[in-house]
C-alpha cells in the first residue's frame, strides 16, 4: 500500500483524504466485508436493525423473520428491549435455553441488565469508562451463562497537526470495524452446547469448584492496532463452617497486534516520498523497511521510518469493592523473577466443611467441601511479568516486553519499545541488526494462554448491598515508534539528533493506551446449608 500524508516529524499526523479516496475506502470496505451465501448464518431478528455497524453486519448474515422456533440465534437493537411483547420474551428465553446466542446491538449496561432479567440468569455489571458497547452476546454454554462484550472501535491515533486522520490510520480503523463485524457474526454462528442430563452430584462428596463457573465472559476489543480478547470466569460459594463467602476470578489473555507494520519514506531523488510542499512536510509512507537506515553524515537525502501499532505491555487488575472483611487468599502468577518465557499459573486448595456453590449445573448447591486444581505452565514471548497487590486486597499484573539494549526505558534497564536509532544510526551504512520487534509485537505474534487467578474470602459483614462487586481493569499499552534518520544538512525533517559522525538520528515513541474497565455485580452465594 502507498498512502500519503502531511506530517510534522514529531507526531506523524496527517491531512484529509479527498472524496475520491473516501469512496475508494468505502468500496474496499464493502468488498472486504462480502461473505458467500453458504457461509452466512440465518438469524431471526426482532424489529429494525439500524446500528451504525449494520451495513457491515447485514452483508455477513441472512436475516429471517422472527418465529417461535428457538432453532437459530436472535438479533435485535438494544432499544427494542423496552417494547418487547410477551411472546418475544418467551422466545428469547427459550432460544437462550436452547444454547443459541442472543445478540443485542448498541447496548448500554441497563439494556444488558434487561436481557439478563428476560432469560433469568447471568451476572450484571457496569463500567466507569464505557457507556455503551457495540454488541452484547449472551448464550448458555452447557450450564454456564456465557457472554461476549464487543466494545466500540476506537479511532486510530495517527493524525496530522490539524487533527485530521492519517490515511494509514483510516485504513486501520476500517479494518478494525470489519473485524468487529466478523466477531459479531462469530457469536451468531455459535453451535449450541446444551449439556445432557447427567448424574446428580452427591452432596456428601466434595465438588471440583473450578468446573462450576457462575458465569463466563469474553471482552473483545477490536482496536485499529489489533485484537485484544480477555476471557474471564467467575466463581462463588458459601462455606457453612465459618459463614464466609469465597470468590475466584480467572482471566485469560488472547492479544494479537494484527496491524503492526514497518513504514518508511525518503527524500532521495528521482522519486522522493518525503519532501516539503507549501511550507508543510509531506510523507508518502511505503509499507517496507527500505528507508529505515541513515544515509550517513555526507548523504544528500533524508530517510524516516516508523514501526506502528505494536504493544509495549499489557496490564490487568482485579479489585474487590465491598466494605467489610475481605482477605486475598492467593493470586497467581506471582511477582516477576526476571525476564521469562514460561510461568506457572493457577493454584491448588481445598475448602473443608459443607459449602453451597453458586452454579447452574449439577455441581451447584450443597457439597461436603470443594477442591480447586488449575495449576499450569504457560509459554509467552520474552516478558517481564510484574505482579502485586493493590487496593482492597486486589491483585495486578503487568506483562511487559523487555530486552536489554541501547535505548532503555527511562529509569530502567528494560527496553520495551522497538529499538531503532542507536543500532541504525551508529552503523551509518544501514545495518539495522537488533532492531526487529519481538514476536509478540509483530502482526504474526500473539500473547495467549496467559492466565491470572485470584481467590478471596469475604465475611458476612460484606453483605451491605445487593451484590459483591469486583473491578476488573485491563490496559494494552500500544506504541508507534518513529526514527528520524537525517544528516546535518537542511532537510524536510526538523527533528535531528547527533552522534560522533554528525547530526543524524532521533527516535520517538508514542504510548497509546487502550483501556477497558468493568465492575462485576456478583450475587451473594446462598447461605443454605442443609
Amino acid at each position: 500500500m502507498l498512502s500519503s500524508l502531511r506530517t510534522s516529524g514529531r507526531t506523524g499526523k496527517s491531512i484529509k483524504i479527498g472524496c475520491i479516496a473516501s469512496l475508494m475506502l468505502l468500496w474496499t470496505t464493502m468488498v472486504s466485508g462480502a461473505t458467500s451465501e453458504e457461509d452466512k448464518p440465518v438469524v431471526r431478528h426482532i424489529g429494525h436493525i439500524n446500528s451504525p455497524t449494520s451495513l457491515r453486519l447485514l452483508q455477513r448474515i441472512q436475516l429471517a423473520p422472527f418465529g417461535a422456533t428457538h432453532d437459530s440465534p436472535i438479533l435485535l437493537q438494544a432499544e427494542t428491549l423496552a417494547r418487547l411483547h410477551e411472546k418475544h420474551r418467551r422466545e428469547i428465553k427459550a432460544t437462550y435455553q436452547a444454547g443459541y446466542s442472543i445478540v443485542v446491538l448498541d447496548a448500554s449496561f441497563q439494556h444488558i441488565r434487561a436481557l439478563h432479567n428476560i432469560v433469568g440468569e447471568g451476572v450484571n455489571y457496569h463500567s466507569k469508562n464505557i457507556g455503551m458497547v457495540m454488541a452484547y452476546s449472551l448464550r448458555k454454554d452447557s450450564y454456564v451463562p456465557t457472554a461476549t462484550v464487543l466494545t466500540n472501535v476506537d479511532r486510530s491515533p495517527l493524525q496530522t497537526p490539524s487533527g485530521d486522520p492519517d490515511p494509514t490510520g483510516l485504513l486501520d480503523t476500517e479494518a478494525a470495524l470489519d473485524r468487529a463485524a466478523d466477531r459479531t457474526v462469530l457469536e451468531l454462528k455459535r453451535i449450541p452446547k446444551v449439556a445432557a442430563p447427567g448424574p446428580v452430584h452427591d452432596p456428601n462428596q466434595p465438588i471440583a469448584w473450578q468446573d462450576n463457573a457462575l458465569q463466563a465472559f469474553t471482552f473483545a476489543v477490536n482496536d485499529p492496532s489489533g485484537v485484544y480478547n480477555t476471557s474471564l470466569n467467575l466463581y462463588a460459594l458459601h462455606r457453612c463452617l465459618d459463614g464466609t463467602d469465597h470468590y475466584v476470578v480467572t482471566a485469560e489473555a488472547d492479544w494479537t497486534a494484527t496491524n503492526a507494520k514497518w513504514q518508511g519514506a525518503t527524500s532521495q531523488e528521482p522519486d522522493p516520498s518525503f519532501y516539503v510542499s507549501g511550507g508543510r512536510i509531506v510523507i508518502n509512507w511505503h509499507d517496507n523497511r527500505t528507508y529505515c537506515s541513515s544515509g550517513g553524515a555526507f548523504a544528500s537525502f533524508h530517510d524516516i521510518c516508523r514501526y506502528i501499532n505494536y504493544p509495549l505491555s499489557y496490564e490487568l487488575r482485579m479489585v474487590p469493592r465491598n466494605e467489610g472483611t475481605v482477605t486475598q487468599i492467593d493470586a497467581a502468577p506471582a511477582a516477576t523473577q526476571g525476564e521469562t518465557t514460561t510461568y506457572q499459573s493457577g493454584f491448588n486448595f481445598t475448602i473443608g466443611g459443607v459449602v453451597n456453590v453458586s452454579a447452574k449445573g449439577p455441581g451447584g448447591g450443597i457439597s461436603v467441601g470443594a477442591t480447586w486444581v488449575n495449576i499450569s505452565m504457560t509459554t509467552v514471548p520474552p516478558l517481564i511479568i510484574q505482579a502485586g497487590n493493590t487496593g482492597n486486597e486486589g491483585s495486578f499484573w503487568n506483562f511487559k516486553y523487555c530486552t536489554t539494549g541501547l535505548e532503555p526505558d527511562p529509569g530502567t534497564n528494560c527496553t520495551s519499545h522497538v529499538q531503532m536509532v542507536k543500532d541504525v544510526c551508529q552503523a551509518q551504512l544501514g545495518d539495522d541488526s537488533g532492531t526487529d520487534p519481538q514476536q509478540g509485537q509483530t502482526f504474526n505474534g500473539k500473547l495467549s494462554s496467559a492466565v491470572q487467578s485470584t481467590h478471596w474470602q469475604a465475611g458476612s459483614d460484606t453483605h451491605v448491598g445487593p451484590t459483591f462487586d469486583i473491578d476488573v481493569d485491563f490496559v494494552a499499552h500500544l506504541a508507534n515508534t518513529y526514527a528520524h534518520l537525517n544528516n546535518g544538512s537542511p532537510g524536510p525533517d526538523p527533528i535531528q539528533g547527533c552522534n560522533t559522525f554528525g547530526c543524524a538520528c532521533t527516535s520517538i515513541t508514542e504510548d497509546v493506551p487502550v483501556s477497558r474497565s468493568f465492575t462485576f455485580e456478583v450475587p451473594f452465594p446462598s447461605t443454605k446449608c442443609k
